[in-house]
C-alpha cells in the first residue's frame, strides 16, 4: 500500500509540475508575432459582444479588435468578468498542416495574463471549446502574474503583439467560420479540461477580464473575386460545402456544355460535358480546400470537407 501511494503521490507532482510552450521570447515558444509573414488575414467582423461586469465605457469598442493587431495596449477591446464576443471573417478558415488561427491579447508582460476560453463554430450557433489546461495551484492578486509554462489553450497566453495559435486539427473541425472568445473569471469558480482550477489576476476592475487586441488568419483561402454558389436563372449548384458529391442542374435546353472544375492554382482537375438537366459531380478522390467549377464563363466557388 505504502508503494502505490508513492507512486500516486509522484505522479501528482508530476502533473502539477509539468510545463507547457515557455515565453515569447524563450526557446521553444509557439507564440507568432503580429507581423509573422504566415498570418494571411485579420477578422472583419463581430457579432454577440456581451459586457460583462467592471469595463468602463471607453474600452467597449468592438470595432477595435478588427483588423491587425496594434500591439499596444490601448487599441483593444474588453469583455469584462465572463463576457465574450464572436469574430467573423471574410472567408472560410481551414485546417491545414500547422496552426489555423491565432489571437492576441494586451498583457505588458510575459505575466500579466489574463485568460479566456476560445471556441469556434461552422455555422455561428454550435461551439467547440478548445482542450485547455491550467497547473497554476494558488490564487491570483489583481497586479500579480502567472508563469505561461503553467497554461495552455487559452487566448492570452502571450504578452501584447505575440499571438496564441490554435489548430483545428486538436477539435476534429475541418474549416471554421466564427471564434468565439469567452472571458474567464479568475476567483477559482472556473475549470479547465481536466477539472483543475483556473486562476488569473482578480479582481481587476476599469477593463477587467481579457482585453482583445486582434484575431489573425493562418490558412484562410483568398477568393476574393470568385462568387460563392448559388442558385441562378439557369444553373443551381450545390450543396456548399460539400463532402463527397456536388449536384449541378442546368436548367435549360443548351445541354451540351462543358465543366471545369479547378484548384486555388487555376489547374484542371476534372473535365467533362454534360448532357443532362441533373448531373452529379464526384469529390471523393479530391483533397479537402477550396474549388472552383467553370461553366462557360461562369465561375462558381465550391468548398470540399
Amino acid at each position: 500500500m505504502k508503494q502505490i501511494i508513492n507512486i500516486l503521490l509522484i505522479l501528482i507532482a508530476a502533473s502539477t509540475s509539468a510545463q507547457y510552450a515557455p515565453n515569447a521570447d524563450e526557446q521553444g515558444t509557439t507564440a507568432i508575432s503580429k507581423d509573422s509573414s504566415i498570418i494571411k488575414a485579420w477578422a472583419t467582423g463581430y457579432t454577440n459582444y456581451i459586457v460583462g461586469e467592471e469595463v468602463d465605457t471607453t474600452w467597449q469598442h468592438p470595432e477595435k479588435a478588427l483588423g491587425k493587431a496594434e500591439g499596444m495596449s490601448g487599441e483593444v477591446v474588453s469583455l469584462g468578468r465572463g463576457g465574450e464576443i464572436t469574430f467573423t471573417f471574410s472567408d472560410t478558415i481551414f485546417d491545414v498542416e500547422g496552426p489555423d488561427f491565432t489571437t492576441f491579447e494586451n498583457a505588458l508582460n510575459n505575466t500579466f495574463l489574463e485568460l479566456a476560453w476560445v471556441e469556434v463554430s461552422q455555422d455561428g450557433i454550435n461551439f467547440i471549446r478548445f482542450p485547455n489546461y491550467s497547473l497554476t495551484q494558488n490564487s491570483v492578486g489583481s497586479y500579480d502574474g502567472i508563469d505561461a509554462t503553467k497554461i495552455t489553450g487559452y487566448c492570452s497566453k502571450y504578452r501584447q503583439g505575440f499571438g496564441t495559435p490554435f489548430d483545428l486539427e486538436d477539435i476534429g473541425l475541418d474549416y471554421i467560420n466564427y471564434v468565439k472568445i469567452i472571458d474567464i473569471i479568475g476567483d477559482g469558480s472556473a475549470l479547465d479540461s481536466d477539472g483543475n482550477i483556473i486562476y488569473d489576476p482578480y479582481p481587476t476592475s476599469g477593463s477587467a477580464g481579457v482585453d482583445i487586441d486582434a484575431v489573425a488568419v493562418v490558412n484562410q483561402q483568398n477568393t476574393d473575386g470568385i462568387s460563392d454558389i448559388s442558385i441562378e436563372s439557369d444553373i443551381s449548384i450545390y450543396p456548399n460545402p460539400v463532402i463527397n458529391n456536388v449536384q449541378l442542374i442546368v436548367n435549360n435546353k443548351q445541354l451540351n456544355k462543358t465543366v471545369q472544375l479547378l484548384t486555388l492554382d487555376g489547374e484542371i482537375v476534372k473535365q467533362f460535358n454534360i448532357s443532362n438537366l441533373h448531373t452529379t459531380i464526384n469529390l471523393v478522390d479530391l483533397k479537402k480546400g477550396i474549388y472552383f467549377i467553370k461553366i462557360e464563363n461562369r465561375i462558381y466557388k465550391i468548398i470540399k470537407i
